[in-house]
């Protein structure tokens, strides 16, 4: 028992010794929309959006508010960021309808798919690959767990890695056959 507590608190005082870090993000450009985003969603006006940002699960989520009567097309063809390493990812396009909103993480999460992979097994006849059924196990083998899924993901040009740096977003919008730029520079910065 004291050497079960003795290793818990061990554990525990060399977590707190080296810490865990933590991020916060800041609005370098323009400069008169400068601003930390750290926990609180942080409200910035740029004519004519409102835009959110906050800090979510290590991400930085971007919500594109439309106030006006009019719908805005986020340009896809036009919109990009570029990372702190220099490369250029695409944005994909949306549309954002009159008085309505769109959010989008930054960078964007790889997508995740499962299978389920066919199963290898030595019964009677060793050698031969056979499909799960759910008709096998139970009965037949007590220690059968079911099939076996396989996880993957799929990292695309949207992906990208944002450890820290400064990261430029342009993104391009189209109103009623005009298009206008909207141009951020946020850094990714550990907490102070």
């Amino acid at each position: 028992m004291k050497a079960k507590y003795l290793q818990s608190l061990l554990f525990l005082v060399s977590f707190i010794v080296t810490g865990c870090k933590t991020y916060e993000y800041q609005i370098i450009e323009p400069p008169n929309l400068a601003q930390t985003i750290n926990k609180e969603p942080v409200v910035v006006h740029y004519e004519p959006f409102e835009y959110r940002f906050t800090k979510q699960a290590g991400y930085l989520s971007m919500r594109i508010i439309n106030p006006t009567d009019d719908r805005m097309t986020l340009l896809d063809n036009r919109s990009y960021v570029v990372d702190p390493r220099g490369e250029s990812h695409p944005i994909r396009g949306r549309v954002i309808g009159p008085h309505s909103h769109t959010s989008m993480l930054l960078p964007q999460t790889p997508q995740s798919f499962q299978r389920v992979v066919p199963n290898y097994g030595f019964g009677a006849w060793p050698g031969f690959p056979y499909p799960y059924t759910p008709y096998y196990g139970g009965f037949y083998d007590e220690f059968y767990y079911g099939p076996l899924v396989e996880t993957y993901q799929v990292i695309t040009p949207y992906n990208w890695d944002w450890k820290t740096g400064r990261a430029r977003i342009s993104l391009s919008y189209d109103r009623q056959g005009m298009t206008f730029e909207h141009d951020f520079v946020i850094e990714r910065r550990v907490a102070k």
